[in-house]
């Protein structure tokens, strides 16, 4: 099965050089080659300009990339931006002072062709500068970050992995937004539970998955001589309690202990009474590694229950921990709101009753209605609903008062002769590892007024054959559907992948999380009517409106660009902004546009260094709008065309989404600078419009009633925005490396 790796190693400190050239160098030489090393360095200038002259492009056969972390100083920070850079389906951690086996990577990365298994992990094998002291327990390997006692000897399911050798998923780190910033290591103090807090988070989400220790796979750790000490010993065991009292506010403390309660009940009393009898049979040092299990044990969990209890460290704690910890502040986008019921209502048909209920939950409230006549929208109104179901006088009655004037217009008239009941065009929809949200999107593209005569699915980098088997399923009874696989990840490359498939002169894109209206295709091809078109875009309403995420998106106006078309060229319908046609993003979106085909084959598609799945995270649609425009050609955004959108549920998902939107932008960014040197100029003219804008995205407008847009948000899309162009440049250089 193809999957590809990446392997994240951060650094904090030079004076563990020599052994991070050694844990680079163990990667490069792996048996089962991975396709790309990162290399995070925390907060450490001089370390940035040592390792980025050191492992530049050639230094092995292994593209090894050096970045800085851009987060919060700490191992978890660094980590995370190091899954942010990466590219590789599966995602593998290794510590900067840890050599890896020539065969790690082909045991560590064999148990996903499970696709249960969420992530796997290996044994850390020490090696001690100085002897092991002789006193030191093998059980309490763990304080030097190493593999210990009571740890299964074969591949076994465990409760989390050890940081210094683990690898998970990449759409499990997408799905719990990687590790929590206020736990993990900061320089040289001790503290931890980073990589076991992700894991249970992990869980949670995916009751059915499971971790893997698998003992084969195996790194050598680098162990100072100043560890080897009582008083190492001693702190280690102290920050240990702190950090898994931390956590336990944070997950639950059954969820946080689970594991060590075996390990105190069963594992420790069996290894003093070895040592007991090791003792009577002449090892007096058994009786010493007895009082260290004793003293380790007493002084975890002192730690442990005065952070946990006492109210001095207890406040303490409190101030110190993530939102998703604190007893009295919600994690931002978990605040409760009125779930809303978002609807598309046409005033030119007959309107339905609207039933507000809602399995196991109270009913909707309240609805937000997009509502159309003919098709085209004239208008958004919140309608109330105060029973179960609300009759269709009562909705029109209601709708119209909502609407004042614009309920005055006149009906539409047929507009467009009737539809034919093939479309010359072709429908494309990327997708990966979603199959549920695709047959949902198919059914409603193939329920529409205007049918494709083709629609071709991209399975874009698959772990798994579940997409092939739902359209091969589907394709039995509907023979325009076309299966193309693209193993390369990249929603830009996925795109592309379908061009060879198109054989009319329109192709219009969606994503499978989508659901098409049935006019959406109509209103997109009937755009195409001026031939000077080259683009059509749409309107993305949202399919749900249960969550303050959701109505934080909606609110702040990420995807609708508006009700009322709009043409956009470089001549007469040359917008007045000093930023255009730079800010793409007011074109339209890549769920909802269509090309002329001869176009896009004429500009060899989308560019492939953009795009989600790749180190740019976005901006491919924009580029493909701004090469529209830039290239003398007119774009058209029709409202009309409407699909329904799954906007993001959770706050950890949107504020992932909101970081790429960021680099997205940023990468689209550098590429215009690259094909015209003139952006420059035209930047420093719309300075005070980009000013307002920027000021717009720290503080954004929300609807009223709901909590402020948390900053949180704000300074992810900022950060995204500065990593985009950096990003552009390494991605391009991926995507002509692939060419070569």
């Amino acid at each position: 099965m193809t999957r590809t790796t990446s392997v994240v190693i951060c650094a904090y400190t030079e004076a563990r050089w020599d052994q991070l050239a050694e844990a680079v160098a163990s990667v490069q030489t792996q048996r089962l080659a991975v396709e790309e090393i990162v290399v995070v360095i925390d907060h450490h200038d001089g370390l940035l300009a040592r390792a980025a002259a050191a492992f530049a492009p050639g230094s092995g056969d292994t593209s090894v990339t050096v970045l800085a972390n851009a987060h919060a100083q700490g191992l978890s920070g660094a980590r995370n931006t190091g899954i942010e850079a990466s590219t590789g389906d599966v995602v593998c951690f290794l510590d900067d002072d840890a050599v890896a086996e020539a065969s790690w990577t082909t045991h560590l990365l064999a148990p996903y062709d499970d696709p249960h298994v969420l992530g796997v992990g290996g044994a850390a094998i020490p090696t001690w500068e100085t002897a092991a002291p002789s006193w030191w327990p093998g059980e309490f390997g763990w304080v030097v970050g190493c593999s210990y006692r009571g740890q299964p000897t074969s591949r076994a399911p465990v409760r989390n992995l050890m940081g210094c050798n683990m690898s998970v998923r990449r759409t499990v780190l997408d799905a719990v937004g990687g590790f929590d910033a206020d736990l993990g290591r900061q320089g040289d103090n001790q503290a931890g539970c980073e990589e076991t807090e992700l894991c249970i988070r992990a869980r949670q989400l995916f009751p059915d998955g499971v971790f893997l220790h698998e003992p084969a796979a195996v790194v050598h750790h680098h162990v100072p001589g100043a560890r080897a000490s009582w008083g190492y010993f001693r702190d280690r065991c102290l920050a240990e309690g702190v950090s898994k009292a931390r956590m336990s506010r944070s997950v639950g403390q059954s969820a946080a202990l689970s594991a060590e309660s075996s390990y105190v009940s069963r594992v420790l009393p069996t290894a003093v009474a070895a040592n007991v009898l090791s003792t009577l049979r002449g090892d007096l040092s058994g009786a010493a590694r007895a009082g260290a299990i004793l003293a380790g044990l007493g002084l975890t969990a002192g730690s442990f229950l005065t952070t946990r209890w006492s109210p001095r460290h207890r406040a303490t704690a409190a101030a110190a921990l993530p939102m998703t910890a604190r007893p009295t502040t919600p994690l931002p986008g978990t605040q409760p709101v009125d779930p809303v019921l978002p609807l598309v209502l046409d005033l030119d048909r007959p309107l339905p009753a609207v039933d507000a209920r809602r399995d196991d939950l109270p009913p909707y409230a309240q609805a937000l209605v997009l509502v159309t006549r003919g098709g085209e929208p004239v208008g958004k109104v919140h309608l109330g609903l105060d029973g179960d179901v609300l009759a269709p006088e009562l909705v029109g009655a209601r709708l119209r008062h909502g609407l004042g004037p614009a309920a005055d217009l006149p009906p539409v008239s047929g507009g467009p002769s009737a539809p034919a009941p093939r479309a010359d065009a072709t429908v494309v929809i990327a997708t990966r590892e979603r199959p549920e949200r695709l047959a949902e999107c198919l059914a409603s593209v193939l329920a529409g007024e205007l049918q494709p005569e083709r629609v071709v699915v991209v399975d874009n980098a698959p772990s798994t054959t579940r997409t092939a088997e739902l359209v091969a399923e589907l394709a039995a009874t509907e023979p325009r559907l076309r299966y193309v696989r693209e193993d390369r990840p990249g929603l830009a490359r996925a795109h592309n992948a379908a061009l060879p498939h198109v054989l009319t002169p329109l192709v219009a894109f969606t994503d499978d999380d989508v659901l098409t209206d049935p006019r959406w295709l109509g209103k997109l091809v009937d755009g195409f009517a001026d031939p000077e078109v080259a683009c059509v875009t749409g309107l993305i309403a949202p399919r749900a409106l249960d969550t303050l995420p959701q109505q934080w998106v909606e609110g702040n106006a990420t995807y609708d660009k508006g009700l009322h078309r709009r043409v956009f060229d470089a001549g007469d319908h040359r917008p007045d902004d000093p930023l255009f046609p730079y800010t793409a993003g007011a074109f339209g979106s890549g769920a909802n546009m269509a090309f002329r085909t001869d176009y896009l084959r004429a500009h060899r598609g989308f560019d492939p260094a953009l795009g989600t799945g790749t180190v740019a995270l976005g901006g491919d649609d924009l580029a493909a709008f701004y090469d529209v425009v830039r290239g003398g050609h007119r774009l058209v955004y029709e409202p009309g065309a409407i699909v329904l959108h799954q906007h993001y549920a959770d706050y950890a998902a949107l504020r992932r989404q909101t970081y790429g939107y960021g680099a997205g932008l940023g990468a689209h960014l550098m590429r215009c600078l690259l094909t015209d040197p003139l952006v420059v100029v035209a930047l420093a003219k719309g300075a005070p419009t980009a000013l307002r804008r920027a000021t717009r995205i720290v503080r954004p407008r929300v609807a009223d009633g709901l909590p402020a847009y948390p900053a949180d948000l704000s300074r992810q899309q900022l950060r995204g925005l500065v990593s985009g162009p950096f990003r552009y440049l390494r991605s391009r250089r991926h995507a002509r490396r692939e060419v070569a």
